[in-house]
């Protein structure tokens, strides 16, 4: 069988690379397509991975999005026509459903951000088999026009994914010069984003300041943003892609004012702290209900719970770790799901009256009780 895979932003490379590798194994001929944007060709030219370049991002404007989207769409359905595969997989892409359901071919799609509500109009109509995390109400996504009848949870979230494979490396550490659990690893806000709707300046310009004096690898999403962070003498910014999760791995801490690293850093059982400023994911409020990551945006309450954290690292860690090995791998539920298809031409859907496992853990005592229980929200 031969299966397209649309990949459209960086962490979906690493969502992806998994899947790629078991198809390939399992005798699939992979189609790989992607978009200039945010270092992807690096991350895919790192991983050794074959694709075709296929348009790019249209910048912050809605007339840039529109633009850039409408031209990538058409440049797919000209090459998905002559490629003609079987079966298409994305996450979060908005052109490749369009282009597959104009195709009639069978899609999958994985989406956790229910926030961003214009793209997953333009995702989920057209999506045959949905994936989302247990922990986003199946109306947000039913408003969207997702199809009831086509709909999975997954009991976990997508960064799980990424740990494919995973050997973490202290190669990184020498190239930026850190040594393991003696620095902290920040992320700004996606300012590009159209769901994205904060300030210009980031949260993390005023909680570095009121941190122990420690180095900080910080990964900018714009020049202006790495011009902001210039001042800051602890603050190291990676001129190229790098090994990432093995930086989160030997971290002693991770603050990010976005979602995919924070979650990676979850994965990997490192304490994670979200200053993201806007409207909180489902999955993110579910982790902080889990306590698994803390979230604020006021740098003093920020400050404070990064020192708790890293006072309590080994226990902090042991738990985090505890709680993540009873997910679900969506990687695992997405091989499921082709091998099913591909034996049977069909995908398995849970009604979305089901109820869900979404249990709140609440376990972790230390971290949340007393006069930071109400830094939860």
């Amino acid at each position: 069988m031969k299966v397209w895979i649309d990949i459209t932003n960086a962490p979906h490379v690493h969502f992806f690379k998994g899947i790629i590798k078991e198809l390939e194994k399992a005798g699939h001929e992979i189609l790989v397509t992607t978009r200039e944007f945010d270092g992807l060709t690096g991350i895919l030219d790192m991983f050794g991975v074959d694709y075709y370049v296929v348009g790019k991002h249209g910048g912050a404007t809605l007339e840039g999005k529109l633009l850039a989207s409408t031209e990538r769409m058409y440049k797919l359905s000209k090459l998905i026509i002559e490629e003609k595969p079987d079966l298409a997989i994305y996450k979060h892409s908005a052109e490749a459903p369009r282009v597959a359901f104009g195709l009639q071919m069978p899609a999958i799609g994985f989406v956790d951000n229910e926030t961003a509500v214009a793209q997953n109009k333009l995702i989920l109509p057209y999506t045959t088999l949905l994936l989302y995390p247990t922990a986003i109400d199946a109306y947000e996504l039913l408003r969207c026009g997702a199809d009831p009848n086509g709909m999975r949870p997954v009991k976990g979230f997508s960064e799980l994914a990424h740990l494919y494979g995973f050997l973490p490396s202290r190669s990184v550490l020498k190239e930026l010069g850190v040594r393991p659990g003696e620095y902290l690893v920040m992320r700004t806000e996606p300012i590009k984003a159209n769901y994205f709707n904060g300030p210009p300046k980031s949260v993390l310009e005023d909680v570095i300041p009121l941190l122990p004096e420690v180095p900080i690898v910080l990964f900018p999403r714009t020049e202006e943003q790495r011009e902001r962070f210039e001042r800051f003498d602890n603050v190291i910014m990676p001129e190229r892609p790098v090994d990432s999760l093995s930086l989160l791995y030997y971290a002693r801490l991770m603050i990010g004012a976005g979602g995919t690293m924070n979650r990676e850093a979850i994965a990997l059982g490192t304490p994670t702290i979200s200053t993201y400023p806007g409207r909180l994911l489902a999955v993110t409020r579910w982790l902080v209900e889990k306590g698994l990551k803390f979230h604020s945006t006021d740098p003093v309450k920020v400050a404070r719970m990064a020192e708790r954290m890293m006072e309590m690292n080994g226990s902090y860690r042991a738990y985090i770790r505890s709680v993540v090995s009873g997910f679900e791998n969506p990687m695992d539920v997405i091989l499921r799901e082709i091998e099913t298809y591909e034996e049977f031409g069909t995908f398995v859907t849970i009604k979305v009256e089901e109820p869900s496992d979404t249990s709140n853990a609440r376990g972790y005592v230390g971290l949340n009780n007393g006069r930071h229980k109400e830094e939860q929200h």
